[in-house]
């Protein structure tokens, strides 16, 4: 029989003769395909690719010169403006994979990727085979990294969300069907077992012991070779790569369970003295996998909300266009919409991009990205997201930023960023369980050496046991299944995690510092108060103000937008002082009237009673000669400030508001919350040199702004929040973003941080005590090989129920 090809394991032709020296030994190749490949990863150095990999790679397709030219496509700056994003002067963008086959290919894939020039950082998702490549076109096109992709045996494409869905729909079959097969092994094996145990009473014959061996070992081979093997290849991978996993003993405790009841019942008496464990070997890799789909599942939900996410943007938009003949409107891919162009949103429909309304009120349905379930009202000049839903009433939007600029991509671009990243919990886990395994090992060693001399044929089984009960499967899901889980229910309720750690810095926080504008108030004007005067009625002083403020898109105007009744005529701006213009008045005169700062208005020598200034802005409207009304308008405070402050109070945290505003307004919104601690008309660097401060008090920050000169403080801090509303290079740069901008939320996830912490410790505390008491037990050789496998596989699944109580 001829040797297979040593890249992709096929059968090499007759007469056909292709090498390369890798390792000291020539390797021989089926086509010119694979030993080109091999040369590409042997000439970078990267030969050890073929020590850790746990399957054949998969058979290159030759790659012509049509397919170059093909791949040379991608360079086109209007076909990447689709799927790529410009960060200065890289460009960044979202592939798909496909020809992975196992660990290593990802990391053959990063190494040989990262290597070209131009790259500045390649990654991919084991997951889902996603990659995010980041790179400068001035240094290389996109289809030199799309071919040198293809020279290793793989194909790289833009990222497709619906192969994600298919690669984790596959995953799940096939792991039902491996479960199917073990349970149903498991079952069987348990009825032709029963009668083994307890033939000493009955009487049974040796004819039928030797029967019920033969079909136990029939029923058990389909779970060894083909339910078993993920564990298999993944141990035989950690052990070329000197890094112990749960997978180690679970595969030796696997197949050395099978070969020796194999042994026993090809060679060995018919007789009840010497045990076969194939019910063993089937129950424990039943249950390991069925532990295994549960974490999965979490996994792929986690996946596929981001798919979800992906798919809220509808695939066609309504825009209007104008004609000769005035305006008509037309279906086009939502994909093309440009900026500035007038999308029109009907009853029900979803946004498909980011805008502005120019026309039309109604109210719409953010709980898609937000989590807050109430509609919100909406009128010209709004923004409004694209994936959210117009309820009631047609709207016309001008669009702000591309479909794939949009804020969905934008959170789903960050939720990328933060899959890449380890938790540090997790990084522990992981160490605990690779001393856990070695230690494990080397027991089970001096345990079988104990039993060989004492009583030789209990060895076997009670090493067996060993192995199975101490598997520390549940230590290894204490941890990724209760962060998983709590993501969920807090992206649920509009609280975004960009990053890893912020879960598990959020119960070691001892101060929490707010920025005033956006975070602790609306970041908006608005009317607080309003005295009349001379007979003017508070409704006729608004109407005068919205129709003098009506052609200004100043923060001041937005605030009486709600007032516009009518219009103004020859409207003057006297710029960081005030307005004046003509008003019709109820008999059909014309008057004008003056609207602006005490010193605009003459207030001093205007017919006026002594007016006490109001924290805050405060404007007189006059017609020159009489004082009409007196307007103050503050930057109100968002609804649930003051339930969240006196929550983190109660939870025993220290606060502190730090603002570049004015003094006397943080002195009143730190009074108003009361919060003791505030520092006003602060620079970045002074809010950065604040932190720095307390962190050599030895305090925990946690850090909440919105605004770009809030970045050095957020980056400074332990913990970082960024507003929904924040600037994007603010959230791009924060640990966690606060979609729907409620502070309770905020609140709510400090306290699910704790109770993940919690959970986090009563699953390792759990797993770890399991193990070391059940120990002791099955060295002894109080627990025979199917207690053990139950024992262990209800122990993990404990771990990842008790995770799931996070999800509530």
């Amino acid at each position: 029989m001829s040797e297979p090809c040593f890249h992709c394991q096929e059968t090499i032709p007759k007469g056909f003769k292709a090498e390369l020296n890798i390792g000291g030994e020539n390797r021989h190749f089926c086509c010119y395909g694979c030993l080109a490949i091999a040369e590409t990863i042997v000439t970078g150095g990267l030969e050890n690719f073929y020590q850790h990999r746990t399957q054949a790679s998969e058979k290159p397709d030759a790659l012509n010169q049509e397919q170059i030219e093909e791949l040379k496509l991608y360079d086109d700056p209007e076909l990447q403006a689709e799927f790529t994003e410009q960060q200065g002067d890289s460009s960044e963008a979202a592939l798909s994979i496909g020809g992975i086959t196992c660990a290593a290919c990802i990391w053959l894939l990063e190494k040989e990727i990262s290597r070209l020039d131009g790259v500045l950082q390649f990654t991919v998702n084991h997951t889902t085979h996603k990659a995010q490549l980041q790179w400068k076109q001035s240094q290389t096109p996109l289809s030199e990294v799309l071919i040198a992709i293809r020279k290793l045996g793989y194909k790289g494409f833009p990222y497709d969300e619906g192969l994600a869905r298919q690669f984790a729909e596959k995953e799940k079959k096939t792991t039902i069907f491996r479960i199917a097969v073990a349970g149903i092994a498991s079952m069987q094996n348990m009825m032709f077992a029963l009668p083994l145990y307890l033939g000493f009473y009955s009487g049974i014959t040796s004819e039928f012991v030797s029967l019920f061996r033969w079909v136990s070992l029939v029923m058990c081979l389909p779970v060894v070779l083909f339910s078993a093997t993920p564990f298999f290849r993944a141990a035989y991978r950690d052990l070329k790569t000197r890094n112990l996993t749960m997978d180690v003993p679970v595969s030796i405790a696997i197949l050395g369970a099978f070969f020796a009841s194999a042994w026993i019942t090809f060679v060995g008496e018919a007789s009840l003295e010497s045990d076969v464990y194939f019910d063993s070997v089937s129950m424990f890799t039943f249950f390991l996998l069925l532990g295994r789909f549960i974490e999965m599942q979490t996994r792929h939900k986690h996946l596929n909300s981001d798919v979800e996410m992906s798919r809220l943007l509808p695939g066609t938009a309504l825009i209007r266009t104008e004609t000769d003949t005035g305006f008509s409107e037309k279906s086009i891919a939502a994909h093309k919409l440009a900026i500035n162009d007038i999308l029109v949103v009907k009853q029900g429909q979803i946004i498909a991009a980011d805008g502005v309304i120019i026309e039309g009120r109604s109210r719409v349905d953010e709980s898609a990205l937000s989590g807050e379930f109430m509609p919100v009202e909406k009128s010209p000049g709004s923004f409004v997201s694209g994936g959210t839903t117009n309820i009631e009433n047609s709207l016309f939007i001008r669009v702000t930023a591309k479909p794939k600029d949009s804020r969905v991509s934008a959170i789903i671009r960050l939720l990328d960023k933060a899959q890449q990243s380890k938790p540090k919990t997790v990084v522990m886990a992981d160490k605990i369980a690779s001393f856990f395994v070695a230690r494990v090992i080397l027991v089970s060693i001096a345990v079988g050496l104990f039993w060989f001399f004492y009583d030789s044929d209990r060895a076997f089984p009670i090493v067996l046991s060993v192995l199975v009960v101490t598997c520390p499967c549940a230590l290894g899901l204490a941890t990724p299944t209760a962060l998983t889980c709590s993501n969920l229910y807090l992206r649920a309720r509009g609280f975004l995690i960009t990053r890893s750690h912020a879960l598990e810095a959020m119960p070691v926080v001892t101060d929490i510092i707010f920025d005033k504008t956006g975070t602790l108030t609306k970041g908006k004007l608005s009317l607080r108060d309003l005295q009349c005067f001379s007979n003017m009625t508070p409704e006729r002083a608004l109407e005068i103000a919205a129709a003098l403020e009506s052609g200004s898109n100043h923060p001041i105007a937005q605030a009486f937008k709600p007032y516009f009744k009518q219009s103004a005529e020859n409207i003057e701006n006297d710029i960081g002082k005030g307005l004046s213009g003509l008003i019709q008045d109820d008999n059909q005169d014309h008057r004008t009237f003056y609207l602006g700062s005490a010193d605009f208005v003459n207030l001093t020598e205007l017919d006026a009673p002594s007016l006490e200034a109001h924290q805050g802005l405060n404007l007189y409207l006059t017609d020159g000669k009489v004082l009409f009304a007196h307007f103050m308008l503050n930057d109100s405070l968002r609804d649930d400030s003051y339930e969240a402050v006196q929550a983190f109070k109660a939870m025993g945290l220290s606060l502190h508001i730090l603002s570049g505003d004015q003094p006397h307004s943080v002195q009143a919104v730190a009074d108003e919350l009361g919060i003791d601690s505030y520092q006003a008309a602060q620079s970045p660097e002074a809010k950065l040199a604040f932190v720095k401060n307390l962190q050599e008090q030895g305090k925990q920050i946690a850090m909440i702004g919105d605004g770009i000169n809030d970045l050095p403080v957020l980056s400074g801090a332990k913990l970082s929040i960024a507003m929904g509303d924040a600037c994007d290079i603010t959230k791009l740069n924060a640990d966690a973003i606060l979609l729907n901008g409620q502070l309770k939320i905020l609140h709510e996830a400090f306290l699910r941080a704790g109770k993940t912490r919690k959970i986090i410790k009563e699953n390792m505390t759990w797993a770890l005590v399991y193990n070391t008491s059940m120990l002791p037990l099955a060295a002894a050789g109080f627990v025979p090989p199917y207690i053990a496998a139950l024992g262990m596989s209800m122990s993990s699944l404990i771990v990842v129920f008790n995770s799931l109580r996070l999800k509530r």
